[in-house]
């Protein structure tokens, strides 16, 4: 009785947390950890800047009671910084990286766009999810359907594992692999589709590296890499690259009329505390896509080769069906088309060895029978 209730319970969680699909390590890559990684910077960008004061600003006698104005303008139209005291000396020549007197004609960066941090990061983490999305609708629930039925079987081991079930759940998918899939347009070029959403992935990493860098001031691609150099560098003579991107203090000139009608300048210093976890989430980032883009580049590589060489398609298959006979595996490299081959190869991923052996040898014999109309 108590074990009935096991295998029940267990049955249901499996029908609910194992759902087969086609799919591959590198693209889970994106549309898993990439995606998460993104939505959890999200998070602690909006959080830090909820709990903690954006920007703070230092006023002068005459601006402490507006204080609460000077710092909501200088976080709407941006802080800036002055480009040749990056290269001062702190403490000597200027108080803080880039903020000192500046005159007429100084190169300045203007930085604004911490108020939009949170925005971009949701936008490239939903990018991220797109490819994934794409391919889910094209699949539909087909391979689920033809799998999952007989998986949950050989994982329980209950009274349904004979061989006859067996048998009729293997001539359901050799009649789907030999009928439905060169019946229908769409199924018979499934591997390409699902190499165009792996390149799509490959398109989305590299656009989001040059959208951050564009976004950053054109200092992104080469961030993280400074950011390495800095640690390695003696600390006397070493510009610390998080400090000119993303900038802790910073400058603000705003203009209000005088008591007699002129315009006067004032001139703030201004901590900018939401830089504190922007600077490390990017470092972070710019580790991550760089990884990402190298992966995905030589995994399409991979997907070349496997278009142009059959050899190692059948070694793939080789790999997974090792047990069974080696005219089985002929008969079907030589009669499937690389989107059904591609499809026989995720069943293997998917079903239990034994059992994906025993299709392999139903699948031959079916093969040799002759067509499977629709």
């Amino acid at each position: 009785m108590v074990f009935k209730e096991f295998k029940g319970a267990l049955s249901k969680q499996f029908k609910a947390e194992w759902t087969p699909q086609i799919t591959s390590s590198v693209f889970k890559l994106h549309y898993k950890f990439t995606y998460r990684i993104f939505m959890v910077s999200v998070v602690l960008t909006t959080i830090y800047d909820v709990i903690g004061d954006k920007i703070k600003c230092i006023p002068d006698k005459t601006s402490i009671k507006t204080q609460s104005f000077v710092e909501n303008y200088c976080f709407i139209m941006g802080t800036f910084t002055i480009d040749h005291l990056h290269n001062a000396t702190i403490g000597v020549d200027v108080p803080h990286p880039g903020v000192g007197q500046n005159r007429p004609g100084d190169a300045i960066t203007v930085h604004s766009y911490y108020q939009w941090v949170p925005y971009a990061l949701f936008a490239n983490g939903i990018l991220f999810f797109i490819p994934h999305w794409i391919w889910k609708t094209i699949q539909g629930a087909t391979f689920k359907s033809v799998i999952q039925k007989l998986s949950i079987r050989e994982c329980l081991k209950d009274e349904l594992r004979g061989w006859r079930l067996r048998e009729q759940q293997y001539g359901y998918m050799s009649y789907y692999l030999l009928g439905y899939m060169r019946e229908h347009l769409a199924c018979r070029y499934w591997f390409f589709k699902f190499v165009l959403c792996e390149s799509l992935n490959l398109v989305v990493v590299i656009s989001t590296l040059f959208f951050t860098d564009h976004f950053l001031g054109g200092e992104f691609l080469t961030y993280g890499s400074k950011v390495f150099e800095y640690i390695n560098m003696d600390p006397e003579d070493r510009l610390d690259p998080m400090s000119y991107v993303f900038p802790r203090m910073a400058k603000c000139t705003y203009r209000l009329w005088g008591p007699s009608g002129t315009i006067v300048v004032r001139d703030v210093m201004c901590l900018i505390a939401t830089n504190i976890i922007n600077e490390k989430i990017y470092v972070f980032l710019w580790v991550w896509l760089v990884f990402l883009t190298t992966v995905t580049s030589l995994w399409l590589v991979w997907r070349i080769l496997i278009l142009a060489l059959p050899v190692l398609r059948s070694f793939i298959l080789s790999s997974y069906a090792s047990t069974s006979k080696e005219v089985d595996r002929i008969t079907i490299m030589s009669h499937c088309t690389i989107s059904e081959w591609f499809f026989i190869i995720h069943l293997g991923k998917d079903m239990e060895n034994k059992m994906f052996n025993e299709f392999i040898a139903y699948l031959a014999k079916e093969i040799e029978k002759g067509p499977h109309p629709e």
